[in-house]
């Protein structure tokens, strides 16, 4: 039986497939990304973009909303 180990792609080597559109950040092929209004975002930005968009449904546990 003969064991082949197969290589993978050193990421520094990589060239970069896109940049997000808010922090500017390397994407990379096989990253995550999601596309609002036309442009990636990374993890980080679309996490902070969702945070932002849903603040005005901020809320502490226990209050009520007028």
């Amino acid at each position: 039986m003969r064991i082949t180990n197969k290589r993978r792609r050193d990421r520094q080597r990589v060239r970069p497939a896109g940049c997000c559109g808010r922090c500017g950040g390397e994407l990379y092929p096989g990253d995550l990304c999601w596309m609002l209004g036309g442009r990636p975002l990374c993890r980080d930005c679309a996490a902070a973009w969702a945070l932002e968009e849903l603040a005005a449904f901020r809320a502490v546990c226990g209050e009520a909303r007028p």
